[in-house]
């Protein structure tokens, strides 16, 4: 049976103007459906790399039905020679979407299993269903339809490993109980960028004259191969970095940008950002919650990070397969997920919705986590392999 939604809405519809019975009414606008029909892009090949920092930009007609019950919208993304499948779902009231090239390659890799640096068929298709009202979509599956295929050739690069990590290391805040210039200091995670597999970033509390330098995670507990300022750029044998001359104590957007495989330092770019967090709470604990952590009625702290209150550190947390969220202060009134259908979370994100993560089996191990709460972003790094 169709959704009362959608049939309280289409009978408004016809009511008052027709002498025909409501019913029929209906059954003549639902028989009426037409699919979207995509847009075709600028290019049907498309190559990403590292450096790639633009988009992969689709639009489509309206589905029909009848002329005036509107649509949503699912894009599915396919590969030739396999079932599966990514589903992105649309906001409603939209027939366009803009996929960030580097959290579509990481995509493309990892849940479509397509290979690095080798072109690949991909199809892309546009689920519609009328009114897609979320408690009623096994009802409306009658209603659905499918546009056409656009097949597109994609290249996507494969990262043999997981983004590089760097910390800062040094005088951040001066706050009480701080690690200082402690060579093993790996509280401050740059978080490695989603979309952009060369940018990292660090959102905290630096002190105006706050000094301090960028270790790769490699030079954790030894002072080898750091990164500081000589002349303004970054530099092995440079002297710590600052702030510009003249800021103000408060909190920053650190920008690191660096290449991938040796660290080059010519290629490395760092820069500071002032940003306002009055309006953003302060949490006195933050936790794993659900079943891959202890039970949904006992959290798993974090440790709050002694320099910088918004970020949290979980050393060698053992998560089990089940499900789990983030949440403050052992209660529900602020919690953090993935959007329906997301994998766990492993290396790098932020957290883009309410849903539970669910651990699999393959998955379950031993983590360090860490979590800014000002961004959303995490980091979850499994150590037994």
């Amino acid at each position: 049976m169709a959704s009362a939604t959608l049939v309280a809405l289409i009978l408004s519809l016809v009511a008052g103007c027709s002498t025909e019975d409501p019913m029929e009414s209906f059954d003549a606008v639902l028989s009426s459906k037409s699919p979207a029909v995509l847009d075709q892009p600028a290019s049907s090949e498309l190559t990403i790399t590292p450096e790639s920092s633009g988009t992969l930009d689709l639009s489509w007609s309206a589905a029909k039905y009848g002329d005036k019950i509107p649509a949503t919208y699912t894009v599915i993304l396919s590969r030739e020679g396999s079932d599966k499948r990514l589903d992105i779902p649309v906001p409603a009231g939209t027939r366009q979407i803009s996929l960030p090239l580097q959290e579509l390659n990481k995509r493309l890799v990892t849940e479509l299993e397509m290979e690095g640096d080798t072109p690949g068929k991909v199809s892309v298709t546009v689920e519609a269903l009328p009114l897609a009202d979320k408690g009623n979509d096994h009802a409306l599956e009658t209603y659905k339809t499918t546009s056409a295929p656009l097949e597109l050739t994609i290249t996507p690069f494969f990262a043999t490993s997981r983004p590089d990590l760097y910390f800062l290391v040094g005088n951040l805040s001066g706050r009480d109980g701080a690690p200082v210039w402690k060579e093993k200091n790996n509280d401050h995670l740059l978080f490695a960028d989603d979309n952009n597999a060369l940018a990292y970033h660090y959102y905290g509390y630096l002190k105006a004259d706050a000094a301090f330098k960028i270790f790769p995670e490699a030079s954790i507990g030894a002072w080898k191969n750091i990164l500081g300022l000589k002349d303004g750029k970054l530099d092995m044998n440079g002297d710590d970095i600052k702030l510009p001359a003249g800021s103000a104590a408060g909190y920053y957007h650190v920008t690191f940008t660096v290449n991938r495989g040796k660290l080059d330092p010519a290629q490395a770019t760092i820069s500071f950002t002032s940003i306002d967090v009055s309006s953003k709470p302060t949490f006195d604990k933050i936790g794993i919650i659900g079943t891959a952590g202890i039970d949904w009625d006992h959290d798993l702290f974090l440790e709050q990070s002694k320099t910088e209150p918004h970020l949290w550190i979980g050393r060698e947390i053992v998560l089990k397969e089940g499900d789990f969220k983030l949440r403050a202060n052992a209660a529900w009134a602020k919690s953090w997920g993935g959007q329906e259908k997301d994998q766990f979370p492993t290396d790098f994100g932020i957290v883009s919705g309410g849903e539970n993560w669910k651990v699999t089996a393959k998955e379950a191990g031993k983590y360090n986590v860490y979590f800014n709460d000002l961004t959303g972003n995490y980091f979850f790094q499994k150590l037994d392999k």
